[in-house]
């Protein structure tokens, strides 16, 4: 339990209009506050009074007893000096009593008594002071010590009664060791004899139970010094520390479960201070990105710094619109967040603005969230899902390739089979079934490969290990097995690869491309212009790649043959010789490396390839 002195007396209050000879007086003797009473006794105006100091209405040879009297009640003491009072006759008792705060005390100023009255004033002045503590919101009480080392209680106030729930008539007259339990007894008698064998307060901080519940209270007890400087009374003041300390343990269990709610998450949370632009970060940064905080709080900018260059528009300054160009309560965004060794994080962030009354922001509560691992699982799910129709795609064709290509000339071999069974050997028509039988059989022949060749493909795409390829050395190798069939038609072709270009993939597949399109732009040009192919590439090595090729061949119809140019046995010049899988396979090595490839032609004026890597 604790003690606090008596609550200092309100301006125009009944106090101060009380007969009493009272007043408020700082430590060093100045009167704050005087009663009608005092006034009448040192015949002046109260409001002429106050300011001045006490000292000046007594003799010189009382003044230093007035100034150790304020001393002693300074540190807590109830202090009684018996004073002449502006040079009346007869004597005065001065009682000086502290007041809350330490800075003022409570003084009041009554005639001497006789011999023989006393007792009566004695009881009188505890009367008053009865009345005093009666109105102090603190709890109070007075202790008698008695001879055999006991605390008698003599006085408790009505706090004490509404604090501990204990009526007066069941303390006053009891013993401490009646009324306070155990295991705070041993320790408040303690301190309780200390104060009387030092003849100082003593203050300590004390739990124990009561009817109304666990009570924590700030004690302190004064002892009552007699005239003679014995000592056999303590008044005791009690600051009741119950709601504070129940607002202590919720605030602790409160930061216990945020604790332990860190601990169980791997998000990092933080704690945007907008005003402070600073941002206070919870376990988990640590642990998913490995920044040390040096500092926690860190400045804005820190976490700013982190976010991928090209996206600070989006998230940064996104942030910051939000936050203070409207109203919103929400924000949220997907970004790479960069980690301590250099690698991008994906991350999920989201938070909660708190608004003030005019709705500025304040603050932000935010969470962000490693999504790095599932952003993969939904890349690989969607390059799966494109393997998936790509394959889709081949199977409809290879159903094509069965139920025509394949079923064609199956039918013809099966019939002409059929007829050499019915038909003389020696007879024309035998010799012209069987010449046809053949043909039938090549063409089924052609086909089966073809199906063999493309299914290889397929299964070696993605199994490949990338490489650099030189583009330049690779294109004249596959131009090399063709300059036989260019210098026969008298064409021309103009190869502009810098030399040092190096694009990650695989040689065969490059081979394979430069070599059907340029046979291509050999095989459909046209009779009426020499043959012009320009082969040219642009970019860096590590960077973005653009391969052309382009012929000023006969072209085909690119309207009428619309979104067929790459699908397999696709021709467009019957009247050549070929089977219609070259630009299929083009296609083919290109997606396998992850490129693009597209084609403008214009009929009697040639045809473009654009290859980007």
């Amino acid at each position: 339990m604790s003690l606090s002195p008596p609550e200092a007396p309100v301006p125009d209050s009944p106090f101060t209009q009380s007969a009493e000879a009272a007043f408020v007086l700082d430590v060093a003797g100045q009167l704050r506050q005087v009663t009608a009473g005092l006034a009448e006794l040192l015949g002046q105006p109260a409001a002429a009074l106050v300011g001045k100091s006490l000292a000046g209405f007594l003799p010189l040879t009382e003044q230093q007893q007035l100034a150790a009297g304020l001393h002693r009640a300074a540190t807590g003491e109830v202090v009684s000096i018996e004073v002449a009072v502006n040079e009346q006759p007869g004597a005065h008792c001065l009682s000086l009593l502290p007041l809350p705060g330490g800075g003022e005390l409570y003084g009041l100023l009554r005639a001497a008594p006789s011999v023989s009255a006393a007792n009566a004033l004695l009881l009188e002045r505890e009367r008053h002071l009865s009345v005093i503590f009666d109105n102090i919101a603190d709890v109070t009480f007075v202790l008698r010590a008695e001879t055999d080392g006991q605390f008698q209680f003599v006085f408790v106030n009505r706090a004490f009664e509404t604090t501990t729930g204990l009526p007066a008539a069941q303390v006053v007259g009891r013993l401490v060791s009646e009324i306070i339990p155990e295991p705070a007894l041993s320790e408040v008698l303690e301190y309780y004899r200390t104060a009387l064998r030092t003849r100082q307060p003593v203050a300590w901080q004390e739990t124990s139970d009561y009817p109304t519940g666990r009570k924590t209270g700030e004690v302190r007890v004064t002892p009552v010094l007699e005239a003679d400087g014995t000592c056999c009374q303590l008044v005791g003041i009690v600051h009741d520390l119950t709601p504070q300390k129940e607002s202590e343990i919720r605030l602790q269990v409160s930061n216990e479960r945020f604790h332990y709610a860190l601990k169980a998450t791997t998000d990092a949370i933080y704690d945007w201070n907008i005003a402070a632009d600073t941002l206070y970060w919870g376990e988990g940064f640590e642990e998913l990105f490995g920044h040390k905080l040096t500092e926690n709080p860190t400045p804005f900018s820190t976490w700013a710094n982190y976010v991928e260059p090209t996206e600070h528009d989006r998230v940064v300054a996104g942030l910051r619109y939000t936050a203070f160009e409207t109203s919103n309560l929400f924000w949220q965004q997907e970004y790479h967040f960069s980690r301590s060794d250099g690698s991008w994080a994906m991350v999920f962030d989201r938070g909660y603005i708190l608004r003030d009354a005019q709705g500025r922001a304040t603050r932000m509560i935010g969470a962000m969230q490693d999504i790095t691992a599932r952003k993969e699982a939904e890349n690989q799910q969607h390059l799966l899902a494109e393997k998936l129709g790509r394959q889709n795609a081949d199977l409809q064709q290879f159903t094509y390739i069965v139920s025509h290509n394949l079923r064609a000339p199956l039918a013809n071999a099966l019939g002409y089979a059929d007829l050499l069974s019915r038909v003389e050997k020696t007879s024309e028509v035998f010799d012209e079934s069987l010449k046809n039988l053949r043909t039938s059989l090549h063409l089924l022949d052609g086909v089966l490969t073809d199906i063999n060749g493309i299914l290889s493909i397929r299964d070696q795409q993605g199994s490949y290990r990338p490489e650099p390829v030189a583009l330049a050395e690779v294109c004249r190798q596959a131009l090399h097995s063709l300059v036989h069939q260019l210098q026969e038609c008298g064409g021309e072709l103009r190869c502009v690869i810098p030399e040092e270009l190096r694009v990650p993939g695989s040689r065969a597949y490059f081979h394979s491309i430069f070599h059907n399109l340029i046979s291509n732009a050999i095989k459909y040009r046209s009779d009426a212009r020499v043959l012009q192919i320009a082969i040219e590439a642009t970019g860096s090595s590590g960077g973005p790649v653009r391969i052309v090729v382009e012929d000023n061949g006969s072209g085909f119809d690119q309207e009428k043959v619309g979104g067929d140019i790459f699908q397999l046995y696709r021709r467009f010049h019957p009247d050549k010789p070929g089977r219609g899988i070259g630009l299929f396979l083009v296609k083919s090595h290109v997606e396998s490396m992850h490129g693009r490839i597209s084609v403008q032609s214009q009929l009697g004026v040639g045809t473009q390839f654009t290859l980007l890597f």
